[in-house]
Order: structure tokens, then C-alpha cells, then sequence
């Protein structure tokens, strides 16, 4: 269903069909993305999505499996740009699936993935020397983005990197930080926030950063606000001028999150009963049933 949900704007668009089943499905997203997702930033006109594809592909095709140079996807990163709010960016470090669905696609922050940039690249994608537009069609023979010693720079780890650099230079306003508790320190010097996201998040176009620690398991938190981590993520934005810094550990809109998907988790206990109704359900509830007795009685005795 979701893969007809972008592809129906494809095939109602005017465009040439001579592409390759990867560029079919590249404009299909980016026309899906621009008048569907997201269509705020674009009310004034679209982006070029033949030109988007055309530069992803220049990026990525007849490359090296492992060897792919960040610059590649400059031009790419630059062109799919477009304004976001501010105080709506949120960045993160192994939670990916829950910072997912607390962004909720834009609704209530935006993660990297729910910008154009990103939506157009969440996929597997690597170059090809036999392919006749130079993108390898078996996408399961692609590397992944995963930056390991043997392949340190592939096509997807070039293309994150660059638009992470992109997206933490545009956050503007009070960023969120989502952490894992259940990591020991989820940042450190060599955390992918670390190295391409946190020295972008400069003052005065970032005023604020208000971490998030996600306490997702029933086993007690391995880091939490006073923790070396919120020390180490207050030091580095010290240093870019970043002095504002708040944290919470799961504060009620990622825990009614967490508890809806989970209410046995041990910190529901005090919101939810066994049937999973809220204490304040049971509070509004309470109070109704009271006014209508005041009522009742009043009627009575009048």
C-alpha cells in the first residue's frame, strides 16, 4: 500500500519513462515527499525531481563499492534542501526506531529522515561498473552505511555523512537530542553525533538543546541526565556557544509514546491500570461522575 501511495503521483506526472526501475521509484518518492508528507515548504513550487535523480545518480554510479568521496554528494545535499521550522529538529543516537515514531514524520519534530534529503536516501543504493546507468540493481549486493574498516566510505556511509553535516547546519532555534538510556555512554567522541552532527549545532542559530533520554526496557537505565554523557554533549556545546542545555528522562510525550506501545513497562504502572486505561482517564471520569451526583441531587431537592 505504501509503495502505490508513491507511485500513483509517478505515473499521473508528465515525465519521460525512460528510467531505470531506481529512478522510477527515486521521482516517485520525491513527487510523494512534495505533495503528500511534507507539501508546507513547496506550496510556492516544487523541486525538480528529474534533476534531484539526476544528481544522486551522478553521485553514486560506476563508483566504488567502499571508496565513494563525501563530495560526491554535495550537490545533491544542496539541491534538496528546503526550510523547516524552527525549534522542529531533532537528532539522536541509537533509538532510531522510537525517534521515528515520536517525529511522526514531521508532525511533531523532524528528524534528518523526514526531510526530502533524507526520505530520498533512506534506502540501499551503491554504484555498479555493469549496469547500463551505472547503479547497481541487486541492491542486497550494496555495502550498507555502516562505516567498518574494510569499507569505510560507501556510497550510503558518503551520502549520511553529508547530509547529516547539511541538516545540523540548518537547525536553528531549541534542537532535541534523543539518547538511549539503555546504552552506556551513547556519545562519546566517536558516535556518529559526535563526529557529524554536534560541531555544526552552532550559537546563536541554535539556542538551546533539550535531550531526551528514552528509557525503553524494563532493566534499569545504564546512562542517564547525570550521566558523563549530558556532561560530554554540554562541554562540545560549550564550545560552539551552545549554553542552554535541559534533560529529561522519558518526559510525558515520549512516555505515553513508549507506554502505548508497551504498557507493561514498569514506569506505566503509576499511568496505566492492567487494561491499559490512564490514571487520567480515570481522574476525568471521576470528576464527570461527580458533577452529574451534584446535579442529580440538586434536581431532587429543588
Amino acid at each position: 500500500m505504501a509503495m502505490i501511495s508513491w507511485i500513483l503521483p509517478l505515473a499521473l506526472s508528465p515525465i519521460v519513462f525512460a528510467l531505470s526501475p531506481y529512478g522510477h521509484e527515486f521521482i516517485g518518492k520525491c513527487l510523494y515527499y512534495q505533495t503528500t508528507i511534507n507539501p508546507g515548504p513547496f506550496v510556492n513550487g516544487t523541486k525538480n525531481c528529474s534533476s534531484l535523480w539526476e544528481s544522486f545518480r551522478d553521485a553514486v554510479a560506476f563508483q566504488s563499492p567502499c571508496h565513494v568521496p563525501r563530495a560526491r554528494f554535495t550537490k545533491f545535499v544542496s539541491e534538496s534542501q528546503h526550510d523547516l521550522p524552527q525549534n522542529k529538529f531533532i537528532f539522536w543516537e541509537d533509538v532510531y526506531d522510537t525517534v521515528m515514531r515520536y517525529s511522526n514524520r514531521g508532525r511533531r519534530t523532524f528528524s534528518i529522515a523526514d526531510t526530502l534529503t533524507g526520505f530520498l536516501g533512506d534506502t540501499q543504493f551503491c554504484g555498479s561498473n555493469s549496469s547500463v546507468d551505472g547503479m547497481e540493481e541487486d541492491r542486497s549486493k550494496c555495502p550498507g552505511y555502516e562505516q567498518i574498516d574494510s569499507c569505510p566510505w560507501s556510497a550510503e556511509a558518503s551520502f549520511w555523512a553529508e547530509a547529516s553535516e547539511f541538516y545540523a547546519k540548518s537547525a536553528k532555534g531549541i534542537v532535541e537530542l534523543m539518547l538511549n538510556s539503555s546504552s552506556i555512554t551513547p556519545v562519546n567522541n566517536d558516535s556518529y553525533f559526535s563526529r557529524f552532527e554536534l560541531p555544526y549545532l552552532m550559537a546563536p542559530r541554535v539556542t538551546g538543546v533539550r535531550i531526551l533520554f528514552a528509557q525503553n526496557s524494563a532493566l534499569p537505565p545504564r546512562e542517564t541526565c547525570s550521566g558523563p554523557t549530558v556532561e560530554f554533549v554540554k562541554r562540545r556545546l560549550d564550545q560552539n556557544g551552545v549554553r542552554t542545555v535541559t534533560c529529561e528522562v522519558n518526559p510525558s510525550s515520549l512516555k505515553f509514546q513508549l507506554c502505548s506501545e508497551n504498557p507493561s513497562l514498569p514506569f506505566c504502572t503509576n499511568d496505566c491500570d492492567v487494561n491499559g486505561q490512564s490514571s487520567i482517564q480515570k481522574t476525568v471520569f471521576t470528576n464527570f461522575t461527580s458533577v452529574i451526583f451534584v446535579i442529580i441531587f440538586l434536581y431532587i431537592c429543588i
